[in-house]
């Protein structure tokens, strides 16, 4: 661990850092501005659930000659490092929402606290995971334009993506089609029997191109039964 002493400027400076205060849907956000915040005031070792403060009193190798037991002797190091885990520990607790505080403001240490956080995020990405998957598996383009129904869509992967599930290409595409509707039939069944793997990037371009096509035709191009139409000439 680095000197405490030379620590002691940069964790003061701490207490300058305004964050984003951590709420149930910004984790991801928090983790990454705290890591970087201690880690540039070389002070990361504090959140690591093995790490433990220096011995609270000195060693003293000596035997007195009336065989008493020396008196212990405190030890400076310790008493640095309590007093920066305790502003790293400050730091954080402000760094916190409400919500959050109040269910780890027990907590005594840096380490303490972190696994404490990391405890209580991780029942809720499994929650998170488990709705953003069954959101996309339901949700359907209904009257949405296309344009409109890939926000959407894309919007739920990325709250994959921030709960650590990133979805490939293959697997949000399947998504995409299952819920199109009756009216782009003709261009799932196409995608469907495709030997090559399709990009989201490219059925986004198939599917406006397709939606262009029937607004143009009045709807007519929903009974097609091959997409795209072939540009051989005639």
């Amino acid at each position: 661990m680095a000197d405490a002493s030379a620590n002691a400027p940069l964790a003061s400076g701490l207490l300058l850092i305004v964050l984003e205060k951590l709420t149930h849907g910004k984790y991801n956000m928090w983790h990454a501005t705290v890591s970087s915040v201690l880690k540039g005031a070389r002070l990361a070792s504090y959140i690591r659930s093995m790490t433990a403060p220096t011995p609270e009193f000195l060693k003293d190798a000596s035997t007195p000659a009336d065989d008493k037991k020396p008196k212990p002797q405190p030890n400076p190091a310790y008493e640095k490092w309590i007093a920066e885990d305790h502003i790293v520990l400050g730091y954080l607790f402000n760094s916190l929402s409400k919500e959050v505080f109040g269910q780890v403001a027990t907590t005594t240490t840096v380490a303490e606290l972190w696994v404490a956080i990391q405890a209580l995020y991780a029942s809720q990405f499994w929650a998170r995971v488990m709705s953003t998957r069954m959101a996309l598996t339901t949700v359907t383009k209904g009257t949405l334009l296309v344009a409109e129904f890939f926000i959407k869509m894309k919007g739920l992967s990325n709250d994959m993506a921030s709960a650590r599930k990133k979805l490939e290409d293959e697997e949000l595409v399947s998504f995409i089609l299952t819920g199109l509707g009756e009216d782009f039939n003709s261009i799932v069944t196409a995608m469907a029997s495709r030997v090559e793997p399709i990009t989201v990037n490219e059925l986004y371009a198939q599917l406006m191109a397709f939606e262009q096509c029937k607004e143009i035709h009045g709807g007519g191009l929903s009974h097609l039964s091959i997409w795209p139409p072939s540009s051989g000439g005639g």
